[in-house]
């Protein structure tokens, strides 16, 4: 009987050695795959939120402050990249806003929104016209805020009515849409 406890006992300590050995590889795979899958993970992670962008039409994009409306524009088309985040638009429209009514109306080919910087650049066929008929023609014009002046570049033509046209290579608006001044060399023709 001896014989038989000693193969038993050996045969019991073959299996928890056994089964002791199973455990152990079988903690080793779980914590192996875990660190394989997180850093998996983060590098999903950190490619699933970069380079996001969406294709809009009709878009309408508006910019408030204390429930007042500082802009609007209307786009047929727009593109958003996240990497810069700026939304590239597609023949535009719009309005500038102060105490509640229409002080400037945009058109424009192209232009870009940059939502963190919350500026727009018009550019390609840019017209702006103010509430008194003034209007603005310039290749680029760039608006960066409320209380910013407003910039025109590139072949400026403003154009106020029974006055005056005037041409130059840059133009700063008055942000009250009030005056506007040019830089640089400028040609002026007066009506008569």
């Amino acid at each position: 009987m001896d014989i038989k406890k000693i193969v038993k006992s050996k045969r019991n300590i073959l299996y928890i050695v056994l089964f002791s050995f199973i455990l152990i590889a079988c903690i080793w795979s779980f914590i192996y795959a875990g660190m394989i899958t997180r850093s998996f993970k983060n590098k999903i992670s950190d490619q699933s939120y970069k380079n996001k962008e969406a294709n809009i039409e009709n878009l309408l994009v508006t910019e408030t402050k204390d429930s007042e409306k500082l802009w609007e524009m209307y786009a047929e088309n727009g593109r958003y990249s996240d990497v810069d985040s700026v939304v590239f638009l597609e023949n535009i429209i719009g309005n500038f806003y102060d105490d509640k009514k229409v002080k400037a109306s945009f058109k424009a080919d192209r232009g870009t929104y940059h939502s963190i910087k919350k500026e727009i650049i018009l550019y390609d066929n840019v017209i702006l016209v103010y509430e008194d008929g003034t209007n603005i023609r310039a290749d680029r014009i760039k608006y960066s805020g409320k209380g910013q002046d407003i910039i025109a570049l590139g072949n400026i033509r403003i154009e106020k009515p029974n006055e005056a046209i005037i041409f130059g290579n840059k133009a700063v608006l008055k942000s009250d849409y009030s005056d506007f001044h040019i830089e640089g060399r400028t040609k002026t023709q007066f009506y008569m």
